[in-house]
Protein backbone atom coordinates (compact mmCIF):
# COMPACT_ATOMS: atom_id res chain seq x y z
CA UNK A 1 0.00 0.00 0.00
CA UNK A 2 3.13 2.37 0.55
CA UNK A 3 4.20 1.76 -2.65
CA UNK A 4 1.32 2.42 -4.33
CA UNK A 5 1.10 6.21 -2.66
CA UNK A 6 4.35 6.60 -3.07
CA UNK A 7 4.14 6.02 -6.62
CA UNK A 8 0.96 8.44 -6.82
CA UNK A 9 2.84 11.04 -5.19
CA UNK A 10 6.28 10.56 -7.06
CA UNK A 11 4.09 10.93 -10.62
CA UNK A 12 2.51 14.15 -9.01
CA UNK A 13 5.90 16.25 -7.94
CA UNK A 14 7.53 15.10 -11.94
CA UNK A 15 4.05 16.27 -13.45
CA UNK A 16 4.19 19.61 -11.50
CA UNK A 17 7.56 19.88 -11.93
CA UNK A 18 7.70 19.39 -15.87
CA UNK A 19 4.75 21.48 -15.82
CA UNK A 20 7.48 24.26 -13.91
CA UNK A 21 10.12 23.74 -16.25
CA UNK A 22 11.33 27.18 -18.05
CA UNK A 23 13.67 27.62 -20.96
CA UNK A 24 16.80 29.94 -20.84
CA UNK A 25 17.72 30.94 -24.13
CA UNK A 26 21.96 31.92 -25.01
CA UNK A 27 23.14 33.00 -27.67
CA UNK A 28 25.55 30.24 -29.79
CA UNK A 29 26.92 32.51 -32.73
CA UNK A 30 26.06 34.61 -35.55
CA UNK A 31 27.67 34.32 -38.75
CA UNK A 32 27.08 36.19 -42.23
CA UNK A 33 28.19 33.97 -45.13
CA UNK A 34 27.61 36.40 -48.15
CA UNK A 35 26.36 40.15 -48.73
CA UNK A 36 28.79 42.29 -46.97
CA UNK A 37 28.29 44.72 -49.79
CA UNK A 38 24.97 45.24 -48.61
CA UNK A 39 25.34 44.98 -44.78
CA UNK A 40 28.30 43.43 -43.19
CA UNK A 41 27.44 41.93 -39.83
CA UNK A 42 30.33 41.92 -37.22
CA UNK A 43 28.45 40.47 -34.26
CA UNK A 44 30.28 37.81 -31.88
CA UNK A 45 28.87 35.52 -29.25
CA UNK A 46 30.87 36.10 -25.60
CA UNK A 47 30.18 33.93 -22.40
CA UNK A 48 29.30 36.92 -20.29
CA UNK A 49 29.01 35.21 -16.43
CA UNK A 50 29.00 31.38 -15.75
CA UNK A 51 25.92 30.77 -17.37
CA UNK A 52 24.55 33.21 -20.05
CA UNK A 53 26.42 34.26 -23.10
CA UNK A 54 26.21 38.02 -24.67
CA UNK A 55 26.15 39.47 -28.52
CA UNK A 56 28.18 41.96 -29.33
CA UNK A 57 29.42 44.03 -32.15
CA UNK A 58 28.08 46.33 -35.59
CA UNK A 59 26.16 45.83 -37.97
CA UNK A 60 26.49 48.05 -41.01
CA UNK A 61 24.66 48.88 -43.77
CA UNK A 62 26.73 49.66 -46.47
CA UNK A 63 24.05 50.74 -49.22
CA UNK A 64 20.69 52.19 -48.78
CA UNK A 65 18.06 49.21 -48.39
CA UNK A 66 14.36 49.46 -48.77
CA UNK A 67 11.42 47.33 -49.92
CA UNK A 68 13.38 45.89 -53.54
CA UNK A 69 15.31 43.72 -51.19
CA UNK A 70 13.01 41.10 -49.58
CA UNK A 71 13.97 39.21 -46.56
CA UNK A 72 12.89 35.91 -45.65
CA UNK A 73 13.82 33.36 -42.93
CA UNK A 74 13.74 29.55 -42.51
CA UNK A 75 14.18 28.15 -38.88
CA UNK A 76 15.66 25.24 -38.01
CA UNK A 77 16.33 22.67 -34.78
CA UNK A 78 18.70 20.14 -33.89
CA UNK A 79 17.39 18.33 -31.00
CA UNK A 80 20.60 16.79 -29.46
CA UNK A 81 22.48 20.21 -30.49
CA UNK A 82 25.23 17.89 -32.66
CA UNK A 83 24.72 20.37 -35.94
CA UNK A 84 22.10 17.53 -37.11
CA UNK A 85 19.37 19.71 -38.45
CA UNK A 86 15.82 19.51 -39.53
CA UNK A 87 14.03 21.96 -40.73
CA UNK A 88 10.93 23.30 -38.41
CA UNK A 89 7.88 24.88 -39.89
CA UNK A 90 7.89 28.11 -38.25
CA UNK A 91 9.26 31.56 -39.90
CA UNK A 92 9.34 35.42 -39.64
CA UNK A 93 7.01 36.96 -41.96
CA UNK A 94 8.67 37.64 -45.43
CA UNK A 95 8.62 41.03 -46.18
CA UNK A 96 10.60 44.30 -47.81
CA UNK A 97 13.14 45.45 -45.21
CA UNK A 98 11.36 48.42 -44.50
CA UNK A 99 8.57 46.26 -43.60
CA UNK A 100 11.34 43.65 -41.67
CA UNK A 101 12.55 46.87 -39.43
CA UNK A 102 9.51 47.90 -38.54
CA UNK A 103 7.96 44.16 -37.59
CA UNK A 104 11.17 43.69 -35.69
CA UNK A 105 9.97 47.13 -33.81
CA UNK A 106 6.24 46.21 -33.37
CA UNK A 107 6.37 42.55 -32.47
CA UNK A 108 10.14 41.77 -30.86
CA UNK A 109 10.42 45.23 -29.30
CA UNK A 110 12.98 43.53 -26.75
CA UNK A 111 15.23 42.45 -29.71
CA UNK A 112 15.60 45.95 -31.10
CA UNK A 113 15.14 47.61 -27.48
CA UNK A 114 18.91 48.24 -26.45
CA UNK A 115 20.30 48.84 -30.40
CA UNK A 116 22.21 52.15 -31.14
CA UNK A 117 21.09 53.51 -34.51
CA UNK A 118 18.57 51.18 -35.42
CA UNK A 119 16.23 52.46 -37.62
CA UNK A 120 12.68 54.07 -36.90
CA UNK A 121 9.77 52.55 -37.90
CA UNK A 122 8.82 54.38 -41.53
CA UNK A 123 12.54 55.09 -42.37
CA UNK A 124 12.84 53.87 -45.62
CA UNK A 125 14.94 53.67 -47.35
CA UNK A 126 17.20 53.23 -44.79
CA UNK A 127 20.42 55.13 -45.13
CA UNK A 128 24.15 53.69 -44.94
CA UNK A 129 25.02 53.80 -40.99
CA UNK A 130 26.50 51.55 -38.25
CA UNK A 131 24.23 49.99 -35.76
CA UNK A 132 25.96 48.93 -32.14
CA UNK A 133 24.38 46.13 -30.14
CA UNK A 134 26.45 46.10 -26.53
CA UNK A 135 26.24 43.16 -24.13
CA UNK A 136 22.84 41.94 -25.76
CA UNK A 137 21.31 39.12 -23.68
CA UNK A 138 18.68 37.11 -25.56
CA UNK A 139 15.51 38.51 -25.09
CA UNK A 140 13.46 35.54 -23.25
CA UNK A 141 9.93 36.56 -23.74
CA UNK A 142 10.10 36.62 -27.81
CA UNK A 143 9.98 32.49 -28.30
CA UNK A 144 7.13 30.85 -28.32
CA UNK A 145 6.34 28.24 -25.38
CA UNK A 146 6.09 25.10 -27.52
CA UNK A 147 9.63 25.24 -28.67
CA UNK A 148 11.39 22.27 -27.59
CA UNK A 149 15.20 22.46 -25.76
CA UNK A 150 18.04 21.82 -28.58
CA UNK A 151 19.69 23.83 -30.74
CA UNK A 152 17.75 26.24 -32.94
CA UNK A 153 18.97 27.98 -36.12
CA UNK A 154 17.10 30.91 -38.23
CA UNK A 155 18.46 31.49 -41.37
CA UNK A 156 17.67 35.52 -42.50
CA UNK A 157 17.86 35.71 -46.40
CA UNK A 158 17.83 38.75 -48.57
CA UNK A 159 16.62 38.51 -52.73
CA UNK A 160 15.73 41.38 -54.83
CA UNK A 161 11.68 41.50 -55.58
CA UNK A 162 12.51 41.11 -59.06
CA UNK A 163 14.75 38.16 -58.74
CA UNK A 164 13.80 36.19 -55.88
CA UNK A 165 15.62 32.90 -57.03
CA UNK A 166 19.15 35.24 -57.06
CA UNK A 167 20.16 35.59 -52.91
CA UNK A 168 22.29 38.64 -51.95
CA UNK A 169 22.79 38.14 -48.22
CA UNK A 170 22.23 35.63 -46.24
CA UNK A 171 23.19 35.30 -42.58
CA UNK A 172 22.83 32.58 -39.23
CA UNK A 173 21.87 33.22 -35.74
CA UNK A 174 22.48 30.19 -33.56
CA UNK A 175 20.02 30.38 -29.78
CA UNK A 176 20.62 27.08 -27.60
CA UNK A 177 17.66 26.66 -25.25
CA UNK A 178 18.19 24.98 -22.02
CA UNK A 179 16.05 23.33 -19.62
CA UNK A 180 16.59 26.32 -16.81
CA UNK A 181 15.09 23.68 -13.97
CA UNK A 182 18.80 23.10 -12.93
CA UNK A 183 20.98 25.81 -14.41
Amino acid sequence: MWSVSYAQLLIIVTILIEALVCYKANYERVEQVFGQEYAEIDLRVRKYNRTTTVMNGTMYIRQPLDDNMVFSSDVFHSRLGNQQFQHYPMRLPTSGYCQFIENLHKEYKAVVEDMVNIPNPGECPVTERAIYIHDKVFPPGVLPESLAPGLWKIVITGALVTKPENILFRMMVSVRLLDDLFI
